[in-house]
């Protein structure tokens, strides 16, 4: 698998970085954290979605700038990309692609100039939450995280107040400008109103199968088909709660994505790590880049076939981008 080009589609590396006041550069090789640019070569990462916000306005300029600088100061090997053509380009150049995507829009506060900006500066992917709830959030309800029954989860979403009247501005106005809706984090009873509302292009960046493991942050196999009827697309996350709640192995990560696989069909699944975004003590399988040709050779000796493996690898997430 080592001629395939990889997309991550949730990395958490520069808001990690920003926070620990450490130079927000992924040319920097830095052991603390998981991705930097020998592990990304290493890994045979072509493009990498870069979360660039979530509920601080000031922090996501910061993290814009930073990202921005980065792609300036160092263009043979980082390339700011809005469309998939440009991601394309940039592989065949051999720069690493960086798509700009922010993980919430609470920042906002309910201001749509705000969403403006952002794609003025090359986001052109958009969380509805990260998980809080209540205005200015894009949902009512907070959502639940954690391990939970089916019976628990269902009387959760039937009680649970889905989106607010800006988060149905906000998708109108993505549709307009060419932004994903990323549903990743968001409640049962906001997820549902999105597939029925939406017109833009649908994404769940990072998060797990629900009937592989019984966390709120998977999706159940009715939410897995909705999503891939709307042309979207779910990456499997490296999380290892998301993965087993007792023994978390590569094995196991491998049975998210061929549950994916058959439940959604193979133009709708993909990988979004989730690197740099979770607890050290609880550090992901694979456990930086340089681990996921290993995860696709597993995948390979599972029987996924060619074709599938480089659509989980790059192509379905691309389809989400302008073109």
């Amino acid at each position: 698998m080592s001629d395939l080009l990889m997309l991550d589609a949730h990395c958490d590396s520069l808001i990690l970085r920003e926070s620990r006041g450490d130079p927000m550069d992924l040319a920097v090789a830095d052991p603390i954290y998981q991705v930097d640019l020998p592990r990304l070569r290493a890994g045979g990462v072509g493009c990498l979605f870069t979360m660039v916000g979530d509920s601080d306005l000031r922090q996501s300029g910061i993290l814009l700038g930073a990202a921005h600088a980065m792609c300036e100061n160092h263009p043979a090997d980082f390339r700011l990309c809005t469309t998939a053509a440009e991601v394309r380009a940039a592989n065949d150049d051999g720069p690493i692609a960086i798509v700009l995507t922010i993980e919430g829009q609470k920042m906002f506060d309910e201001r749509i100039e705000h969403l403006h900006n952002r794609h003025r500066l090359g986001v052109r992917v958009a969380s509805i939450t990260h998980g809080g709830g209540g205005r200015p959030e894009l949902q009512v309800d907070r959502s639940f995280f954690g391990y939970i029954t089916p019976e628990q989860r269902e009387d959760l979403r039937r009680h649970s107040r889905g989106l607010t009247a800006f988060a149905r501005e906000s998708l109108a106005e993505m549709t307009r400008l060419g932004i994903a809706a990323d549903l990743a984090h968001i409640n049962d009873a906001a997820f549902w109103e999105v597939i029925e509302v939406a017109e833009c292009p649908l994404c769940y960046t990072h998060g797990c199968c629900y009937g592989e493991c019984a966390h709120s942050r998977g999706l159940t196999d009715e939410m897995m088909k909705a999503l891939a009827a709307k042309g979207g697309v779910m990456g499997i996350a490296f999380y290892r709660q998301f993965i087993d709640p007792d023994e978390p192995t590569l094995g196991r990560l491998c049975d998210h994505f061929l549950h994916a696989l058959e439940v959604m069909g193979p133009e709708h699944v993909g990988i979004g790590s989730d690197f740099d975004g979770v607890p050290r003590h609880l550090r992901t399988i694979p456990e930086d880049p340089t681990g996921v040709p290993e995860l696709l050779e597993a995948l390979s000796a599972r029987g996924v076939d060619d074709a599938t493996l480089a659509g989980i690898a790059r192509e379905n997430f691309l389809r989400i981008l302008p073109a």
